[in-house]
């Protein structure tokens, strides 16, 4: 490599360096909080722990469009769709509405389940505890039990 190349990388890392050092302005931040907020309340309709984080250096506008570009394939309106072409937040928003109400639709459908398979979707009730609810193929649960012994009731007060 000659030193001409050394110094462009040098100078790239350095502006790399600078642009992460750089403290983030609180809106930009909170539009991340927002923006992972909303990605990570689908994520979990899919018994995932959680949607991509940030990298750093991203701004708002380019996480919110790589959140939405992973949900995009449940979405039969904008499955094909270049989410990085859209220029207009307002239009971002509304494709996002869209992607994450389509998906966390999807999370729940029957039959985007493969045979035996089933998600844990904690979600929250109207007190705001968390609550596990189980979806997918029910049969799921005959595996474990294959010897023909059935579930029982452990500390039931109705079973005695």
């Amino acid at each position: 490599m000659s030193t001409i190349e050394i110094d462009r990388l040098k100078a790239q890392i350095a502006a790399l360096q600078r642009k992460i050092d750089t403290p983030m302005p609180e809106q930009e931040r909170n539009e991340l909080s927002a923006a992972q907020v909303r990605a990570d309340a689908v994520a979990a309709k899919f018994g995932e722990a959680s949607a991509s984080k940030p990298i750093p250096g991203e701004t708002a506008i380019q996480f919110r469009k790589r959140l939405a570009g992973e949900y995009k394939k449940h979405s039969p309106r904008y499955r094909n769709a270049n989410i990085e072409m859209i220029g207009d937040q307002a239009l971002l928003t509304a494709a996002e509405e869209v992607i994450y109400a389509d998906a966390a639709a999807a999370a729940v459908d029957p039959s985007n389940y493969r045979p035996f398979e089933m998600r844990a979707v904690k979600e929250r009730d109207a007190a705001g505890r968390e609550v596990t609810r189980w979806v997918g193929d029910s049969w799921a649960w005959r595996r474990f039990f294959s010897d023909g012994a059935k579930i029982g009731f452990i500390n039931d007060p109705r079973r005695g």
